[in-house]
C-alpha cells in the first residue's frame, strides 16, 4: 500500500513487444512492480533455497508413538490422531501396520516395541483428505472463515471509501500502509501473550477485538435514512472517515493476529502424516485462505450490485456473523483444542 501511495506519482506511456502500448500510472502501476517483485522472488528461491531439516516432524512423530499402545490383541488409541488411520486393519484377533505386523498378538514375544511406527508421507490427494481430523478441520473452518471476513472488510475499502467519502487511491493506500504498519507489533504482542496463555483462550479473546472492530464499521443510520449519497453526515451513529479508519484498523490488527493462534493451534493437532508430503497442512492452509479470499471478493460484487449506497453494512453484517461463529465454534470444541 505504501509503493502504491509512491506510484501514483509517476504517469508514463510504454511499449512491449506483441502487447503494444502500456501505460504506467496510479492504477496499473503496482501491478506492473509486483510483477518486478515476484519475478526476483522466484530466481531468488529457485537459486538459494534448500529444504531444512524437519526437526518438528521428528517431535511430532515421537508424540504419536508415545499416544499408541498395544494392550493384549487390541490397539488403544489416545486422543491424539494417529498418523495413518486407515493403515490399521481389522483380521480377527490380529492388526496389520503397513511398517510392521503383529501377528498372534498374544503370542508374541515381549520385546516387541508397539510404538516402533514409521509414518508414510501422504503421497495423495485423497489419502490427504481422509487424514484431516476434527480439530484440523475445525482450524481449517476458522482460516477460512477469518480470511473471508477479512477479505470483505478490506478489498472493499477503495470501493466503500470512494462512494462514502470521495477518498484517491492515496488516501486507500495510505490506510492499507497504516494498517500494515500496526499489524508488526500487535502480532509481537500476541507471540508474547502466547507464552502465558492457552492459544484457544487467546483465539476467543481476539475474535471478541474482532467483533468490537466490525460492530465499529456498522453504520446504523443508514438503516433509517438514504437521504445522502454518500453516508448520513453530522448524524451521532454514522460511520464516518475517523470511525470507518478506528474500525478498520481493530477489525484487520485483530484477525491477523488471531490467525497466528488458529495457525498454531492447527500445527500441534495436525497428524505427522500430513505434515510432509506435497498434499500438507501447508498446502491445506493455502488452499483454505485462497478460497475464503475469493470468496470475499465474490461476496463484495454481490453486495456491490444489490446497493452501493448500502455496500459497507452488506459487507459488515454477514462479517458479524462470521465471527460471532467463529466463537461458537471455539467454544462448543473448546476441549479438543487443548493442546
Amino acid at each position: 500500500p505504501g509503493s502504491a501511495v509512491i506510484l501514483d506519482l509517476f504517469e508514463f506511456e510504454f511499449d512491449i513487444p506483441f502487447l503494444g502500448r502500456q501505460y504506467f500510472n496510479g492504477m496499473t502501476g503496482p501491478g506492473y512492480f509486483m510483477v518486478i517483485l515476484w519475478s526476483i522472488f522466484i530466481l531468488v528461491v529457485a537459486l538459494t533455497f534448500d529444504e531444512p531439516k524437519r526437526t518438528g516432524l521428528d517431535e511430532l512423530r515421537r508424540r504419536e508413538k508415545s499416544s499408541i499402545s498395544v494392550d493384549g490383541s487390541c490397539l488403544i488409541e489416545s486422543s491424539l490422531p494417529p498418523p495413518i488411520p486407515e493403515a490399521v486393519q481389522v483380521k480377527g484377533p490380529h492388526y496389520s501396520l503397513k511398517t510392521k505386523t503383529f501377528e498372534s498378538a498374544m503370542s508374541d514375544d515381549e520385546d516387541s516395541d508397539p510404538g516402533d511406527v514409521v509414518v508414510e508421507g501422504s503421497s495423495s490427494k485423497s489419502s490427504c483428505f481422509r487424514l484431516i481430523t476434527r480439530p484440523v478441520f475445525l482450524c481449517m473452518l476458522l482460516i477460512f472463515l477469518k480470511r473471508m471476513s477479512l477479505e470483505s472488510i478490506v478489498a472493499s475499502t477503495s470501493v466503500v471509501t470512494k462512494n462514502r467519502y470521495g477518498w484517491s487511491i492515496k488516501n486507500v493506500g495510505t490506510l492499507h500502509f497504516v494498517n500494515g504498519i500496526i499489524v508488526i507489533p500487535i502480532t509481537m504482542m500476541a507471540g508474547w501473550q502466547s507464552q502465558y496463555f492457552e492459544d484457544r483462550y487467546l483465539t476467543i479473546r481476539y475474535l471478541i477485538i474482532i467483533l468490537l472492530g466490525l460492530f465499529f464499521l456498522l453504520d446504523f443510520t443508514d438503516f433509517v435514512s438514504h437521504e445522502n449519497e454518500g453516508y448520513n453526515e453530522g448524524q451521532p451513529l454514522a460511520v464516518g472517515p475517523a470511525r470507518y479508519i478506528i474500525g478498520s484498523l481493530i477489525a484487520f490488527s485483530g484477525i491477523e493476529a488471531c490467525e497466528c493462534f488458529v495457525a498454531s493451534i492447527l500445527s500441534k493437532v495436525v497428524p505427522s502424516a500430513l505434515a510432509a508430503g506435497t498434499f500438507n497442512s501447508g498446502l491445506l492452509e493455502t488452499l483454505v485462505s485462497v478460497g475464503g479470499a475469493s470468496v470475499g471478493g465474490g461476496i463484495i460484487t454481490i453486495m456491490g450490485l444489490i446497493s452501493i449506497r448500502n455496500i459497507l453494512n452488506l459487507l459488515v453484517i454477514p462479517a458479524i456473523f462470521m465471527v460471532i461463529a467463529s466463537i461458537i465454534l471455539v467454544r462448543l470444541n473448546y476441549s479438543i483444542l487443548a493442546v
